[in-house]
């Protein structure tokens, strides 16, 4: 009963992640609504795609991809990017760090300041007890 319960909790998860992604210089061009997997829409928010273009080198604004994916790791107030090495590139100009694991100060920083580019969810590890910490 519970397996099933849990089963399905993560379906709803997973279902409410993006299926696409835009680049940031795709959202400063107008490109702010992308879908998810549950086939509904998620807005970005114009004034939080202007904050991070300011804050990223416009040579990465081609490369970069949003929203960004916060994985959960296992070990409490731990947290890992999942993206290109691009991504973590510019999450570190925004975080001013180049550590691979965020902290949970840094997640709030993030959320603060971005929430619409922002999706968070459970990691492989976090849920079969594998602690790989692999990220930003």
């Amino acid at each position: 009963m519970f397996d099933k319960i849990f089963e399905l909790g993560l379906k709803d998860v997973l279902d409410s992640m993006p299926a696409e992604y835009v680049s940031l210089k795709e959202a400063l061009d107008g490109k702010l609504e992308i879908s998810l997997n549950n086939g509904l829409k998620h807005k970005f928010d114009p004034d939080e795609i202007k904050m991070l273009s300011d804050l990223i080198p416009l040579y990465l604004w081609s490369m970069v991809r949003i929203p960004f994916i916060i994985i959960k790791l296992q070990s409490p107030g731990e947290y890992s990017l999942n993206g290109s090495e691009w991504d973590r590139k510019a999450l570190s100009y925004v975080l001013n760090s180049s550590e691979k694991v965020i902290s949970v100060g840094q997640i709030e920083t993030l959320l603060r300041k971005f929430k619409s580019l922002i999706f968070i969810t459970l990691g492989y590890d976090s849920i079969s007890g594998v602690d790989e910490k692999e990220g930003i």
